[in-house]
């Protein structure tokens, strides 16, 4: 009965030591995308998106509210961007039709 007790009390440890390995590399993630989103994650990506998306659900399982929340708002920061974004394409595409447009009718006019 000692080994099975033994081998037990090992895989429990092996585990423990696991969980508290992934929750280290849990929270040097977070801590990475808060400072990207700080300097550097202007752009809006499909891949930091899922990326965030993983995290929150990593972190909501840890029942990390308050970094849920921090990372919640990174991920609404970056839906305005993309609004915005998908604005000012909309506009730039209007306004290159309206050039094209104007540019079609002066040609017709003066038959350059």
């Amino acid at each position: 009965m000692t080994v099975r007790t033994s081998l037990l009390e090992t895989l429990q440890k092996n585990m423990k030591d696991l969980q508290k390995e992934k929750d280290q590399f849990l929270e040097e993630s977070f801590r990475h995308v808060v400072r990207l989103d700080e300097i550097a994650m202007k752009v809006v990506s499909l891949a930091t998106q899922v990326h965030l998306d993983v995290l929150i659900v990593m972190m909501n399982e840890k029942g990390d509210k308050d970094k849920v929340m921090k990372l919640e708002e990174m991920k609404s920061k970056m839906d305005e961007h993309k609004q915005f974004k998908s604005l000012l394409r909309f506009w730039y595409c209007k306004t290159a039709e309206f050039g094209k447009a104007a540019v079609e009718n002066f040609r017709q006019k003066t038959g350059v």
